[in-house]
């Protein structure tokens, strides 16, 4: 593939919107391209320009896509359809909207083949059934007859990749494949695609905002940003000596698993992306750049080659290793918390669906779910609980019972107020205990100002305040979460994801509560934004003395931002401990296998690989021993199937359901561990 001085624009009701602008980068035959960038940088419209499928209106389109030496620019639909799908081949975000729900999975592999490579139906089964072992589905013959429903989000991404691999295509476009996945699952997929890779030596273009991902799959990476290429090098070159400001930013504000929280600098990357309409900027990180000079702006700047094989768009690239990149500071561990409970939560369990002797009354309907089994937390004042675990785990339906929104059994008690079971909140309660949602374009109501979003937990909570002082406050709140007051009048829709998400913030602070849940509130933020949203949580924590839920499966961001964890798996907390030696053991065998599937972009450290295999047992029933003896492997014997794990306590403060012993927990090799130089010194 040779894309060549590509540039894309689409028609709007304000001018031509430049999406990419000056695109120079080629793909050799076995070499995997890395591409990364902030959401709206232009990756995703690139890979639909390479496959001829794009959307919306096109204004204006210069330059070439080569795809061995043929120019698909010029090639109409008709030409196409022997590349699309045979010769180049695509791998959605979403594996659940990519596959046909109409269809069984191997029905729909089979399809493929039948197009593009003429087989019979025989043949083409045939093929399917080796696919589907090629990538490692279990019982791939039931598999072929199972639909998309059916299965898990690992195994719809695992046929998707057999769909794309069917044909033996020259080029893969991976269009960030694994950010739906939970972490050990998207560590599994990364790893299959790596094996696959070198046996088939397919060439691929991979698309993420995840720089861990493309530290471990890419062999050169190119950053975009703005529609254009501003750095491209080697995988190595890029993790070790960025020259770009933007692409320093970006891996700054990551937390490195060699230093400790305290002796780490935090980064924050401020203001917005560039104009996309009008006459485009010489440099387009000039407004947001920590080294911006008059220069910079005298002529357009565009990629030089700084070294062999390093290109970067930026004419002080000379000097940007010398120069400490933009604003913060030291990021200081959380702040010591009260010894004071706000919330208990003691053998909490959660039910979701129907109860099986209804479906005679009322026909059939989903079957009762165990949600949440025995679950049992406490939440002191200021302090961050982080609570972790793959999707489907119960994480969310813990928070909602919290909150009072899903009925539950137990107890459940904030600032010794009981909530009832029904989940019926009195207005006290909700005051005290407010929730930030994963996504802000459903909790944020569209017809809604951002000032009339932030005024109803006071027309609510805080009835002692006139229209005079919810005004001022609103101004206070908005200033608060570092968004100018003219926010007021805007609507949601006219902000950025990072915009919403801290109006989101300011509406639960709005309420003066004593506990806020966020659950998975930075999961859909790049790098950058992510790590300026819990520094403003971390501020508004330390001024308020609040307490937070933490909700994530990013166990780096946990580092920075809570003071104890709890590990859940498939509903039950199967760990709690002190964030403080995390990564050290003892540990219950799913938090070995959680720290394993960190995607790390630190140099300086080696991630032990552990791998989980087996499958999920049922959630229509609670386990009747340890709820992971099937993906455990570290299982003894029927004790961990029969038997529900005993507590083990390494510390007062560290608490492990496991039938192993302490000893034997901590007798394993560490999951993060530093490198060494040839004398053996740390690096």
């Amino acid at each position: 593939m040779q894309i060549e001085n590509y540039s894309l624009s689409y028609k709007t009701e304000h001018g031509p919107l430049r999406v990419l602008d000056g695109i120079n980068l080629s793909v050799a035959k076995g070499e995997v391209l890395g591409l990364v960038g902030e959401s709206g940088s232009g990756k995703s419209s690139l890979a639909y320009a390479i496959l001829r499928g794009l959307p919306g209106q096109i204004a204006s389109e210069q330059g070439t896509i080569k795809f061995l030496g043929e120019d698909l620019t010029h090639k109409i639909d008709s030409q196409l359809q022997d590349i699309r799908g045979a010769r180049i081949a695509i791998v959605f975000q979403n594996a659940a909207t990519a596959l046909n729900p109409t269809q069984s999975l191997g029905e729909h592999v089979a399809e493929v083949l039948r197009k593009h490579r003429g087989l019979n139906r025989t043949s083409a089964s045939s093929r399917v059934l080796e696919l589907f072992r090629l990538v490692g589905l279990p019982d791939p013959e039931a598999m072929m007859e199972r639909f998309a429903h059916e299965v898990s989000g690992g195994e719809k991404q695992r046929v998707v990749l057999a769909t794309a691999l069917a044909c033996d295509p020259d080029l893969i476009l991976f269009d960030e494949p694994t950010s739906a996945l939970d972490a050990t699952t998207a560590a599994t997929i990364l790893d299959l695609f790596s094996e696959l890779q070198v046996r088939t030596q397919v060439a691929a273009i991979f698309i993420s905002h995840d720089l861990g991902v493309i530290a471990n799959i890419a062999h050169r990476v190119a950053v975009i940003y703005g529609g254009r290429i501003v750095e491209e090098c080697t995988t190595k070159t890029l993790f070790t000596a960025p020259r770009h400001p933007y692409t320093r930013i970006l891996l700054e504000s990551l937390p490195k698993l060699s230093q400790d929280v305290g002796s780490q600098t935090q980064i924050f990357l401020r203001g917005s992306g560039p104009q996309r309409t009008g006459e485009p900027p010489a440099c387009v990180f000039y407004a947001r750049c920590p080294f911006h000079h008059q220069k910079c702006d005298n002529e357009q700047v565009r990629l030089h080659l700084q070294s062999e094989n390093h290109r970067v768009a930026c004419v002080r690239w000379q000097e940007t290793l010398k120069v400490q990149v933009g604003e913060g500071g030291g990021v200081e561990s959380p702040a010591k918390p009260d010894s004071v409970s706000v919330l208990e939560a003691q053998s909490v369990g959660v039910r979701i669906g129907r109860v099986p002797f209804l479906n005679g009354l009322f026909g059939p309907g989903k079957e009762e779910v165990h949600a949440v089994n025995e679950a049992s937390i406490t939440l002191n004042r200021g302090e961050t609980l982080g609570l972790v675990g793959e999707s489907g785990c119960g994480k969310s339906s813990l928070a909602r019972a919290l909150v009072g929104i899903h009925r539950f059994t137990g107890t459940i008690m904030l600032d010794s107020i009981m909530l009832d079971t029904n989940g019926q909140a009195d207005e006290t309660y909700r005051k005290r205990i407010q929730i930030i949602f994963q996504n802000p374009d459903s909790s944020l109501n569209p017809r809604h100002r951002i000032g009339q979003l932030l005024e109803r937990p006071m027309i609510l909570y805080r009835k002692d305040l006139n229209a005079g002082a919810r005004r001022s406050e609103i101004a206070r709140l908005l200033k608060r979460v570092r968004l100018p007051a003219e926010f007021a009048r805007r609507y949601p829709h006219e902000l950025s994801g990072g915009e919403k998400q801290r109006v989101a913030i300011a509406r639960a602070v709005a309420a003066q509560p004593s506990v806020i849940v966020c659950d998975e509130i930075t999961s859909g933020l790049d790098v950058s934004v992510q790590a300026e949203i819990v520094e403003l949580l971390r501020e508004i924590q330390s001024e308020t003395h609040v307490a937070l839920l933490f909700i994530t499966h990013d166990l780096q961001l946990l580092r920075k931002v809570a003071h104890r964890v709890a590990v859940m798996y498939l509903g039950e907390i199967v760990e709690e401990r002190p964030i403080a030696g995390f990564e050290s053991s003892p540990y219950h065998p799913y938090t070995e296998a959680l720290l394993s599937s960190t995607t790390s972009t630190d140099p300086k450290i080696d991630v032990r690989r552990v791998r989980l295999t087996g499958p999920l047992p049922t959630r229509t029933s609670r386990a009747m021993g340890c709820p992971f003896d099937t993906r455990c492997q570290r299982r003894i014997d029927h004790r961990c199937s029969q038997q529900p794990p005993p507590l083990r306590l390494p510390t007062i403060d560290h608490h492990i359901s496991c039938h192993l012993t302490v000893d034997d927990l901590g007798a394993v090799s560490p999951i993060w561990r530093q490198r060494t130089s040839e004398k053996g010194e740390l690096l």
